[in-house]
């Protein structure tokens, strides 16, 4: 009788590529065999490529969430009309233990780099949920103001170490997962534009070398720490506004990226919108990992606009003429109600956007639904703390951190 672990390979692999990703870290905790299976980069492949097929067939995707200070695997499925099953908590996925909150979360293909801050240091943790491995980064900080700085991380692209070619990769649901990419020299940038007092830091992380280094940039604007960035293409994008001078005491916003290969901002893009101010609602997504979307709902009107762009790189954007979206709120959820951070991403093909935010009276983690024929359905996500929900796409990846 055949036993369990003495089945032949390409059995083991039809077993193991059936398990969720959720549920592959404990398997592998439970069988050496398996264990060691599962980390061979041919069998990576293509348990990430029945993956995505089963995704493709239920029609479902999944997306990391900061809620409450953990971070979360969530699987959407738009298709299903019962709202409470539309969007799923799969699983934690990273715990630095009870005691340590996650303030700030970055994804870029398929590595998250998660924050945490505690009285005495700031720690950075960059994760592959896919293979376990994690890297940390331990720094001291300034206690006057250590919940205003800013990170990122991305990769160089011209990087010597990138010595494979460009392999297989499948299009689900318009994103695209590669599988090659685990020679790309990846970089975390940290930094912080303070005006009051006026204090400015730039400084990079080279996983190559293990250390940080003080980066010469003196911007005529800044980013305020309550606009989250978004990974594309290996660099980083931000809102930004001009600084204030004499001659100028409004708020006019921009688009600005850091690029990682140049290791440098470029400069001021424009939005397809003018005169935002801070008041405004605003918020930045990627879009099939390839576009760049902004949600953008003015502060004084109950309308959201969605807008995408057709063209992008670190220093030049165009916009689609058309917007991908135009509704008014005022229909949906009453008079008064206003988005305030509503990181979100868009379904194409179900021609809907999800703004994750807070309710009325800020006291629950919401999920509305929102489709370009004024449809609206609300997804109530739980009791919320302080902190606002913050989501984005994820792409599984088999990039191994060094």
């Amino acid at each position: 009788m055949t036993k369990i672990f003495n089945l032949p390979r390409d059995l083991e692999e039809e077993v193991l590529c059936r398990i969720p990703l959720t549920s592959l870290r404990t398997v592998r905790s439970t069988c050496k065999k398996w264990n060691t299976l599962s980390k061979y980069e041919s069998f990576a492949k293509k348990y990430l490529g029945d993956q995505a097929k089963v995704a493709e067939r239920e029609r479902e995707f999944m997306v990391v969430m900061m809620m409450n200070f953990r971070v979360y695997l969530m699987r959407v499925n738009l298709q299903n009309n019962v709202e409470s099953s539309c969007i799923k908590r799969e699983a934690e996925l990273i715990s630095l233990g009870d005691e340590v909150d996650i303030s700030q979360v970055f994804h870029c293909e398929g590595l998250l780099l998660c924050i945490s801050i505690t009285k005495d240091k700031t720690r950075l943790v960059v994760w592959n949920p896919y293979w376990g491995h994690t890297r940390t980064i331990e720094l001291t900080h300034n206690l006057q103001i250590i919940d205003r700085y800013m990170y990122a991380l991305g990769y160089n692209k011209s990087s010597k170490s990138q010595a494979r070619p460009t392999g297989q990769a499948i299009l689900l649901r318009g994103i695209k997962i590669c599988w090659t990419g685990t020679g790309k020299s990846h970089k975390i940038l940290r930094f912080i534009t303070y005006w009051d007092p006026n204090f400015e830091e730039f400084k990079i992380y080279d996983f190559n070398s293990d250390s940080w280094r003080v980066l010469d940039v003196t911007p005529d604007w800044t980013i305020s720490h309550i606009y989250h960035g978004v990974s594309l293409k290996g660099n980083a994008y931000w809102f930004a506004n001009k600084k204030y001078s004499e001659t100028r005491r409004i708020d006019h916003f921009f688009l600005v990226c850091f690029d990682f290969t140049r290791e440098t901002f470029g400069p001021l893009l424009p939005l397809p919108f003018e005169f935002a101010v801070s008041k405004d609602a605003m918020s930045v997504s990627s879009f099939r990992e390839e576009q760049l979307a902004v949600l953008y709902q003015p502060w004084d009107t109950l309308w959201i606009e969605i807008w995408i762009t057709s063209k992008i790189e670190p220093n030049t954007l165009s916009w689609n003429s058309k917007v991908f979206l135009l509704v008014s709120l005022k229909q949906l959820f009453g008079p008064q109600f206003h988005f305030y951070l509503g990181s979100f991403f868009i379904d194409e093909e179900k021609k809907v956007v999800v703004v994750f935010d807070k309710d009325y009276n800020d006291r629950r983690n919401i999920a509305y639904i929102i489709g370009v024929d004024g449809s609206f359905k609300a997804v109530d996500l739980g009791e919320s703390a302080y902190a606002y929900p913050l989501v984005c796409s994820y792409v599984p990846s088999i990039v191994q951190l060094n």
